[in-house]
């Protein structure tokens, strides 16, 4: 495939996710946010390494690593994205630090390279800007930035991609060889680093994982870094897309299924929660609506007996799939048949209301 059909690609996706997030609701963005931190985290470990995963990610069972970690990394990561996110972003990366109750921060050396990382952004923006091009054939405008900082970058021993090797042990019957990998280096740094504000334009949901660690090794050729950057900020960009379509198919279920509940029914709110992030418990829906312990317990069941969510062992909410065994919600109650009855209803209520009125006065 050509340049220029990557390229192309790219250019599609892009158009089509800023123009998705243009016309989307403000539930919707909510939810595609949420998901946007999620797929952030799981950016974050497949570039900085697994980590201390804990006994949460022993098992394929789960799909929902960044509520249930155990590793501390998950806090920092969103209270750095609160902090310095762009606005969907930063709002999303909150909502979730409050669910999980985060205190956790990254240390002086992981905060250095995220410094590092967005000096080399925002100065790249800004040469780009000014017309001063530090490469002789620029990518296309929106990735221009992004090759000049990778090009700095990888100047940076701290954010170079190392080479594994076999390491051989000495058997008394022989030799054991095993591959092991190298540390990584700070594109993960870089990829949160895009995700915060300045770097991304206005009203615009920032796409997950737009570097891969592959543009920071030693044996990259330079010319090598814009093709495949375009290549793989179009996979990111569809991604995105495909969050924000998903979300609205699960914003939609929501509404049909919860139609039969008062507008003001907390139940909505910890939907989105669910859609955007797939699973979450009692206590974090609990903590982020300021809900009593029966009170999250009532919303749990709410969402339950709407066929929305499963829940599990240890107060786990989870997503669940539409299917046809699925309750049908009762149909809003002024709608047929009981539309008559609410309007008598609502017609005794108000003379009831003046008769009080006139008796007062």
């Amino acid at each position: 495939m050509d340049d220029f059909t990557y390229l192309y690609r790219y250019g599609q996706a892009l158009g089509r996710t800023e123009a998705g997030w243009q016309f989307a609701s403000r539930r919707l963005q909510k939810a595609a946010a949420l998901a946007a931190v999620s797929a952030a985290w799981e950016m974050f470990r497949r570039d900085a390494g697994v980590g201390d995963i804990g006994p949460a990610h022993q098992t394929t069972a789960t799909d929902m690593p960044l509520l249930l970690t155990q590793d501390a990394r998950r806090d920092a990561v969103l209270l750095w994205l609160a902090d310095h996110g762009a606005a969907p972003i930063a709002e999303a990366a909150g909502t979730i630090a409050t669910m999980v109750g985060a205190t956790h921060r990254f240390g002086t050396e992981q905060l250095d390279l995220l410094a590092r990382a967005r000096a080399a952004l925002v100065e790249a923006i800004a040469s780009v800007s000014a017309n001063e091009p530090e490469v002789d054939e620029p990518a296309t405008p929106p990735l221009a930035p992004l090759v000049m900082a990778i090009e700095r970058l990888r100047g940076d021993a701290d954010f170079l991609e190392g080479q594994g090797g076999v390491v051989h042990h000495a058997l008394p019957r022989g030799t054991l060889n095993h591959y092991v990998a190298a540390e990584p280096g700070g594109c993960w740094a870089l990829n949160l680093a895009l995700l915060s504000a300045g770097v991304q334009p206005p009203l615009a949901l920032p796409s997950v994982g737009l570097i891969s660690r592959a543009l920071f090794r030693a044996d990259l050729e330079a010319g090598e870094i814009e093709v495949r950057l375009i290549e793989t900020a179009g996979a990111a960009c569809d991604r995105t897309y495909a969050t924000l379509c998903r979300m609205n198919e699960h914003i939609a279920r929501g509404h049909d299924a919860l139609a039969h509940l008062s507008r003001n029914a907390r139940a909505r709110e910890a939907w989105l929660l669910v859609a955007g992030l797939g699973a979450c418990t009692r206590t974090q829906l609990r903590r982020v609506l300021g809900l009593s312990r029966a009170g999250g317990d009532i919303q749990a069941h709410v969402l339950a007996d709407a066929g929305l969510v499963a829940l599990g062992a240890v107060g786990q909410i989870s997503w669940r799939a539409l299917s046809a065994a699925a309750p049908v919600s009762p149909a809003p109650i002024d709608q047929v048949p009981l539309a008559n009855a609410v309007s008598d209803l609502d017609a005794s209520m108000a003379e009831i209301n003046r008769l009080l009125a006139r008796i007062a006065t």
